[in-house]
């Protein structure tokens, strides 16, 4: 069967490849108006161009400068700009998609043969707290500093997530899956609070009603860092339970 099909697997393969090439050709080359970027007029009639200046309002300023305030929001990272603010609406179904997979995950596992597992060696038991340390720091600070640079709740929250699964593979006897369970409902209200806050406040669902603060700075954009917060608790919960069902010894155990 797979030598039948493989001249047509490698003439596919040949087609993929070949568009690959020309699409990347004609980008480089590209000295069109579209491929003019940012300095080109017909950008900054774009939608994304009020992305980019952070100010959907016609009047906004055309210029964005670092350590400046009286934006309509202050994330210098434009990603997070989009993401958290301008469609903070679709950040949250995709929250909710990493949700229900979790669910679909536990509901499927319990039918699982439970296998035998090996305790953890003394190397294992000396070196995670070491190594957890150093995990669970990193994904605050990927969080804490999403509005700053590329990350945000959801990679920093799956970081935390890889410390908190070592932990259960190693220390499992001390594991406290209930704990977790209400983080994640103090998480999914807190979103839920955000947004109907927004709908009071503002104009719409999660709409940034917090002062903006100066671009650049740490503590700047706060709507943003509450949402990252919430958003890289429940994704860190969630991923955890999804790896907990995978390593608990018999269906008697409970889960994140």
């Amino acid at each position: 069967m797979k030598n039948r099909y493989q001249s047509l697997i490698d003439i596919a393969g040949l087609i993929i490849v070949g568009i690959a090439v020309y699409l990347v050709g004609t980008a480089l080359t590209d000295t069109s108006v579209a491929g003019k970027g940012m300095n080109s007029a017909d950008f900054k009639q774009r939608v994304s161009y009020r992305y980019v200046i952070k100010s959907v309002e016609p009047s906004a300023k055309m210029e964005v400068k670092w350590g400046e305030s009286g934006y309509e929001e202050s994330s210098a990272n434009i990603v997070t700009s989009i993401v958290v603010n301008y469609r903070g609406f679709d950040t949250l179904g995709e929250v909710l998609v990493l949700f229900a997979s979790s669910a679909a995950v536990s509901l499927l596992i319990l039918k699982r043969v439970p296998k035998k597992t090996f305790p953890p060696t003394q190397i294992m038991t000396s070196s995670v707290p070491l190594v957890n340390l150093l995990v669970f720091i990193l994904g605050s600070f990927i969080i804490l500093h999403g509005h700053l640079t590329p990350g945000g709740g959801f990679p920093g929250g799956a970081i935390i997530a890889s410390g908190v699964i070592l932990m259960a593979l190693v220390f499992k006897k001390a594991f406290r899956p209930q704990m977790y369970l209400m983080l994640e409902s103090i998480a999914g209200m807190g979103i839920l609070i955000a947004g109907l806050l927004g709908l009071m406040y503002g104009e719409s669902f999660l709409k940034d009603f917090f002062p903006a603060g100066q671009i650049g700075e740490l503590f700047s954009s706060y709507f943003a860092m509450i949402l990252y917060t919430l958003i890289g608790i429940k994704v860190a919960v969630e991923i955890s339970n999804i790896g907990f069902h995978f390593i608990s010894e018999s269906k008697g155990e409970e889960a994140v």
